[in-house]
């Protein structure tokens, strides 16, 4: 029989839906790995009663864009990251990893590896029992078109025609990759490489879509520039990383597949960047004003209005690691969608649950019966304030799989 688990004296942040959702009061049967009842006052019979004393539960947080290859104490230092000794470096991808479960997050979807084997190897030791960290949809290599932006081949897999892009996404898929990085514009931090710039083409991106497909995988895409943006939403790229200029064209491609195809900004990477944040790193404000970031913040703000009153799902995560957007701050992203895109504290929360488990594919990112018992326990209410989700003080507790994967020691002594 299956461990029964009954979460009671609990109010619950469904994340069904409503932008506007608050809070019920509700308990929560669990039973083996999935939620088998939401409801006031259930009488469970033999199972395991935790009373949460009016905390909130929610799903578990998601983020669709993470580099777990970076360390804790990274510092834009790629290249000397991809060259570390393989053994101290896959401790500190379990060190990341953890880091993302104690932060409430149980889903991540890779978004490009630093050292090839970092997503497979740390997902395999979680799903075998041996790391604590969330469930991961696993990334390998970046990506990028010769004479493009990584086209060194320093950190980034490196191809020149379709034939090459079909023979590296079929490599990758081989090993475990389920979702595939594709740089497809530049960059403006590094200048000469501009974030209009657009790299590979229909036929390429046709190509690794088709042979991600044949191995149940997905493309994801690095891609800032409207044009680059427009190629990925026409070839069947399902999530675009970025996206931080829009034109008409952009937006009527990703209207064309609205439902199928899901926007991943990475906002508060640019905010911390053009507000000083990562000035005592090195990246001073000539470096700002070179990369052209402060238009793209800009622009970037925009797209979003335009995004959500296009109805095109918008999913949380970007780029977090640096010491400008240091690890267990991932739900800095949400407030900024509250603060500048014109979300709803519920609807920003949305972008790390419901909308997670739609663009997986996975019954996660609810709390309703059926779906995993992926859950997230918290003092106060992230529908009214969405920044308490960032206060390690408020998180009690974390659920994957009908357990109890982490439990605060300052809550619970």
């Amino acid at each position: 029989m299956a461990e029964r688990t009954l979460l009671t004296n609990a109010r619950v942040l469904t994340c069904t839906g409503d932008r506007h959702e608050r809070p019920i009061a509700a308990d929560v049967l669990i039973e083996g790995d999935r939620i088998t009842r939401v409801a006031p006052g259930i009488e469970a019979g033999p199972a395991r009663v935790v009373d949460l004393r009016g905390a909130t539960v929610l799903p578990g947080l998601g983020d669709a864009h993470t580099h777990i290859s970076w360390p804790l104490d990274f510092v834009f230092d790629h290249a000397t990251v991809a060259a570390a000794p393989p053994a101290p470096h896959i401790l500190d991808v379990a060190a990341v990893t953890r880091t993302y479960l104690e932060s409430g997050y149980t889903f991540i979807i890779g978004a490009g590896t630093t050292q090839p084997m970092d997503d497979l190897l740390v997902k395999d030791a979680i799903d075998r029992g041996l790391l604590p960290g969330p469930r991961i949809v696993p990334s390998g290599p970046m990506i990028a078109e010769a004479g493009g932006l990584g086209g060194d081949g320093e950190i980034m897999e490196v191809v020149a025609n379709a034939a090459e892009l079909r023979e590296n996404v079929a490599w990758q898929c081989g090993m475990g990759v389920r979702a595939l990085k594709l740089f497809i514009s530049g960059d403006g931090v590094v200048p000469e490489f501009p974030s209009e710039d657009v790299y590979m083409n229909d036929e390429m991106l046709l190509a690794a879509a088709e042979e991600a497909g044949r191995h149940g995988a997905f493309l994801t895409t690095h891609a800032r520039g409207s044009a680059s943006v427009a190629m990925a939403a026409r070839t069947g790229v399902r999530i675009v990383h970025h996206a931080c200029f829009l034109d008409d064209e952009a937006l009527k491609a990703l209207e064309a597949r609205r439902g199928d195809i899901w926007v991943c900004p990475g906002l508060h990477y640019l905010y911390a960047v053009v507000n000083g944040h990562a000035e005592p790193y090195g990246i001073t404000p000539e470096k700002v004003e070179a990369s052209g970031y402060h238009e793209e913040f800009r622009s970037q703000v925009e797209g979003l209005h335009r995004l959500r009153e296009a109805g095109i799902g918008i999913l949380a995560g970007g780029d977090f690691g640096h010491q400008w957007t240091r690890h267990g701050t991932y739900a800095a992203e949400l407030q900024r969608y509250v603060e500048l895109a014109g979300m709803t504290p519920a609807e920003a929360v949305h972008t790390a649950t419901r909308n997670m488990g739609e663009a997986a594919g996975l019954p996660l990112g609810q709390v309703r019966e059926g779906y995993l018992a992926d859950l997230l326990v918290v003092d106060g209410d992230p529908s009214a304030d969405v920044t308490v989700l960032q206060d390690p003080a408020r998180r009690r507790a974390v659920m994957k799989n009908g357990r109890f994967a982490y439990v605060n020691p300052e809550v619970y002594p």
